[in-house]
């Protein structure tokens, strides 16, 4: 009988004492040379093809591509995030095969590109002038190289997690707002030195507007900066439920971005006093997303070849969702684009778990995912609904989510 129980005690020890993962991170500088800059425009203000900035020569800070590669076992899970407001579909494609050309040791499957939403970067999707192609070429094999080497530094890992809060506002009017900052903390598993440092939050990086000549990723530059300064190893920031949630303040000024940079930042560092021991094996299940585009601007955009985003012949777009457990307590959801709170907080919800992880504009950028009952209900905006491939694809998008990971 002791034998017995000694057995299943432990088979049942993987689920919590087996959370070593390995993680390997890397960070490339992603700033355009001045030649490209000439040929490339700042995306993330007015309406598609209005308000170009082209040719800024500028830059207040570095534009950064940060890689994450995370494994456990014969699982992976991989993170690229570029200072950009969004990563159109033939790029995110280009990068993928060029992985897959160079290695077999990443699973491109599971390998997530997603953007920052920083409103003084480059435009990666064709709404506001696009890049030009020598630019184009160069960072779809500094992506590639990126994950790889990534992958190649990859060590074991504890894995702590935190939550906290900060004074996040919702621009349509509503009363509620995902203010909640996830973050996991990676620690090497025998020296216990900072690896990296996984930032969740939902907020636009737009403190800077449209008046803005300086490539910048705004209030991220400063967020991630004061976290190396204090902890050590990367910081990786990836925005979440982002769609109508925003700092307010008045002063558009890179000033006022460094302010609130570091205050989340020191929001932050204080939350990990209080951080936790994520337990368990990494998990990754995949929600396929299937949908028709009925706004007629996309689509014509699209259509002239100014909108990167693949339709087929029905003029659907399609794209994988990944949803990640590791153990019992933590759980990540990549979405396509920007939900708005309504949609997002209820499916953030219905995540596994304490801590949910919730990463917009993942694997595309398709605009603005609403509540259909709340679609062109708020006076005097329609910002996001400009920017919505269709009325009821929040609705449909939150139904396949939730029945998938119930």
């Amino acid at each position: 009988m002791k034998t017995l129980s000694f057995i299943f005690v432990f088979l049942c020890i993987p689920q919590f004492a087996f959370a070593a993962l390995k993680i390997g991170v890397w960070k490339e500088n992603i700033t355009p040379t001045l030649s490209e800059r000439s040929t490339s425009c700042m995306g993330g203000y007015g309406l598609p093809l209005t308000n170009p900035r082209c040719g800024i020569t500028d830059a207040h800070d570095y534009l950064s591509l940060r890689a994450l590669f995370m494994a456990n076992n014969d699982t992976q899970f991989s993170l690229l995030v570029f200072d950009t407001t969004g990563v159109g579909d033939a790029l995110i494609n280009d990068i993928k095969q060029r992985v897959s050309m160079l290695t077999n040791k990443v699973d491109v499957d599971n390998l997530i590109i997603a953007a920052t939403h920083t409103h003084a970067g480059l435009d990666y999707q064709g709404i506001w002038g696009d890049i030009g192609s020598e630019y184009r070429s160069r960072i779809v094999d500094i992506a590639a190289r990126a994950i790889i080497q990534a992958q190649s530094t990859a060590q074991g890992v504890k894995i702590f997690a935190a939550q906290t809060h900060v004074p996040i506002s919702n621009r349509r009017g509503w009363g509620i707002v995902d203010d909640s900052v996830t973050t996991l903390f990676f620690d090497n598993r025998k020296t216990d030195q900072p690896i990296a440092t996984l930032v969740n939050l939902s907020a636009h990086p737009t403190i800077l507007d449209g008046n803005n000549i300086q490539y910048s990723s705004d209030y991220i530059d400063s967020l991630r900066t004061n976290i190396e300064r204090e902890r050590g190893g990367m910081v990786i920031f990836v925005n979440g439920i982002l769609g109508d949630a925003q700092f307010s303040t008045t002063e558009r000024t890179i000033e006022k971005a460094n302010e609130i940079g570091k205050l989340v930042a020191n929001t932050i560092l204080e939350s990990e006093k209080a951080k936790q021991r994520v337990m368990g094996t990494l998990n990754v299940s995949t929600i396929t997303f299937t949908h028709p585009v009925s706004n007629t601007a996309i689509l014509q955009l699209q259509q002239s070849g100014a909108l990167d985003i693949n339709l087929d012949d029905k003029n659907q777009i399609s794209v994988d969702l990944k949803y990640v457990q590791i153990g019992r307590y933590t759980s990540l959801l990549t979405f396509p684009g920007e939900a708005l709170t309504r949609l997002g907080l209820p499916i953030k919800y219905n995540m596994r778990g304490k801590y949910h992880l919730f990463i917009g504009l993942a694997n595309a950028s398709y605009g603005y995912f609403i509540p259909s009952d709340e679609f062109g209900q708020i006076p005097g905006r329609n910002t996001e609904e400009r920017f919505s491939m269709d009325k009821y694809a929040g609705d449909e998008i939150k139904r396949i989510i939730d029945s998938s990971i119930k």
